[in-house]
């Protein structure tokens, strides 16, 4: 991507889109019904891929999509686990193919959107990545439009890597795994300001709360979101999993 591109988490897009456009309908005293307008939900989708394109002034857009199964699930096969169940909104899988269609859709096997964009957006002066997601804060030398707050970031390498090892202290509620037991963000932030942001003091908290050094490494690779494309086999769909070596 050489002109500058405004690449976007597309499963938010589309469930907000999704969401937004449900209604609830009441027939008589007993009877309610729920329907979703498939002509709303694009209006939706345009209306923000425009305001996207204007708040981030970039000459092309694309959306990037989760493949339906990703490398976490090996590492902890209870990821995600606390979504199960959960309903999804109205005409999400077609909303989901008119925009990939429409605004250059991507998905690589085997990743989530996130690691898609983070691989696309990391260490490049054309590339945007955009998401409400927090975890975003995790990627290098990556300019990052948060679309619900509106605030543009950008973090540095050190600072990339401060915020991966906060959040495998601190686990992620809305992913499914825990961190360190009774390490929250503010902790997380507080012992590695003391401490040091090191390998070492991540491991000394878990293993203070009675966890292992492996019961860690699972957490921070979890968290990780790819940076590098040589972290990526795509014809294969395999990835070279965090390793603390190269995060020092």
């Amino acid at each position: 991507m050489k002109k500058r591109t405004a690449v976007i988490d597309g499963d938010m897009i589309v469930y907000r889109a999704a969401f937004a456009s449900e209604e609830e309908i009441k027939w008589d005293d007993d009877i309610w019904t729920l329907q979703s307008n498939e002509p709303e939900m694009k209006v939706i989708i345009d209306d923000m891929m425009e305001f996207i394109q204007d708040a981030t002034q970039c000459e092309e857009l694309t959306l990037v999509f989760s493949d339906s199964r990703n490398f976490r699930y090996d590492i902890f096969p209870e990821y995600k686990a606390n979504r199960k169940g959960k309903r999804k909104p109205l005409g999400i899988k077609y909303i989901t193919e008119w925009a990939f269609d429409k605004y250059n859709g991507i998905r690589w096997n085997n990743l989530e959107a996130d690691d898609v964009v983070g691989m696309l957006c990391s260490n490049t002066k054309h590339n945007v990545a955009v998401s409400a997601d927090k975890d975003f804060a995790t990627l290098p030398e990556c300019e990052w439009f948060n679309f619900l707050s509106r605030e543009t970031s950008f973090m540095t390498q050190e600072e990339a890597d401060y915020n991966h090892l906060a959040q495998a202290l601190s686990g992620d509620s809305v992913d499914g795994f825990s961190g360190a037991k009774g390490i929250g963000g503010v902790t997380a932030n507080k012992l590695l300001d003391k401490n040091g942001a090191t390998w070492e003091t991540v491991v000394n908290a878990y293993e203070s709360k009675g966890q292992t050094e492996e019961d860690a490494l699972m957490n921070a690779r979890l968290s990780y979101i790819l940076r590098n494309r040589n972290e990526y086999n795509q014809k294969e769909g395999e990835v070279r999993l965090w390793n603390p070596q190269t995060q020092k």
